[in-house]
């Protein structure tokens, strides 16, 4: 948990684990109050009294962020926060793949595509392909740490609703995306046996438990704290006449990111930066 003392100006936290439904505490004896806004509100817009105690709260939509100040007196704000590895937009991509393979490439992109499209028109005949390449830099985590749960967040920019996608982890301990030019040498590479299989719905943000790859991920040989985090990701049907069916993950947007809690309780951090 993360703590901010609260004065007389409006606060919110930039690194709320869930902004569109905080969960948080409230501890001291002033005066508090809330609103939620699209951004800072004025000194002189009124909120909402809130008392000491624990509230998880939903924002009236995604845009709005929950505010708070004390009136009078003194008060803490205790809320849980986002702590997670990010994804690497300049190194993930997507594969295609159309006319019996004869149109295909990788294209770098921090929106990655998986699925069937038989419906655009292309340089060969549909239907086409795609699989997705989702990397984070070093993920910190070392061979012998004991992960108690794994998952990813990602924002879904476009879905459709009803598919069948699975996740395999890519098993190598060091950074892939240099060999990875087309869909050949993306599907060529060796995957773990777990995977993570989901189900498309029309939701703004995927959530998906991936703990048994991160840990398959830990017994490659070479493994450790640099090693990045890989994932592929494909429909597991067949492709729709006449349709696409594709799914769209932005990986580099403040809701994507992979989060790891060990049995101690702590979270997986990212490597601090260098300093300049």
């Amino acid at each position: 948990m993360a703590s901010q003392s609260l004065n007389s100006d409006w606060y919110t936290a930039t690194n709320w684990l869930t902004p569109t439904a905080p969960a948080f505490s409230i501890n001291g004896t002033g005066a508090v109050e809330f609103v939620w806004s699209v951004g800072t509100p004025p000194g002189a817009a009124g909120g909402l009294p809130i008392s000491a105690g624990v509230y998880q709260l939903a924002a009236p939509s995604d845009s709005h962020r929950i505010y708070f100040r004390v009136t009078s007196g003194t008060a803490t704000l205790y809320y849980q926060e986002f702590i997670g590895i990010t994804f690497d937009g300049t190194k993930s991509g997507y594969a295609f793949s159309g006319g019996a393979g004869s149109d295909e490439d990788f294209v770098q992109s921090a929106t990655v595509i998986a699925g069937f499209d038989d419906l655009t028109t292309r340089d060969a005949a549909n239907p086409y392909e795609f699989a997705g390449y989702i990397t984070t830099g070093e993920f910190n985590l070392s061979a012998s740490a004991d992960v108690f749960s794994a998952w990813i967040s990602i924002e879904v920019p476009s879905v459709v609703s009803g598919r069948t996608f699975r996740i395999y982890g890519i098993k190598y301990s060091s950074d892939q995306s240099g060999n990875i030019t087309d869909w050949d040498t993306l599907q060529n590479r060796t995957k773990t046996t777990a995977y993570a299989q989901f189900t498309t719905v029309n939701e703004g943000v995927l959530s998906v438990d991936i703990t048994s790859i991160v840990e398959e991920l830990q017994a490659v040989s070479g493994w450790s704290t640099t090693s990045p985090l890989q994932l592929f990701i494909e429909d597991n049907g067949s492709y729709a006449n006449d349709l696409a069916t594709l799914l769209a993950l932005k990986v580099n947007s403040s809701q994507s990111a992979v989060i790891a809690v060990m049995t101690d309780g702590s979270s997986l951090e990212p490597v601090p930066a260098e300093p300049l």
